[in-house]
């Protein structure tokens, strides 16, 4: 990641967390990948995601969670 990227990160979480923020969930996975694993789910069984407080199999879940999930790695700082 670029340190431009870096630091907006940090002050994102630092923002998030200075207005009562409780906690904060990363999935560090690829659009390309996700796609990429709903087409072909055999080899992308180990896949994991974190969804909603939990981590799961990404291939496992609905396949309207999964799009969830990649429509979520759209999202930018």
């Amino acid at each position: 990641m670029a340190q431009k990227g870096l630091q907006r990160l940090v002050n994102l979480i630092d923002y998030y967390f200075s207005l009562g923020g409780m906690q904060m969930q990363f999935n560090v996975v690829s659009r390309e990948t996700l796609l990429a694993a709903q087409k072909d789910p055999d080899k992308y069984r180990n896949l994991i995601v974190r969804v909603a407080g939990y981590s799961a199999y990404f291939v496992n879940l609905d396949k309207t969670v999964q799009q969830d999930i990649i429509e979520r790695t759209e999202e930018r700082i």
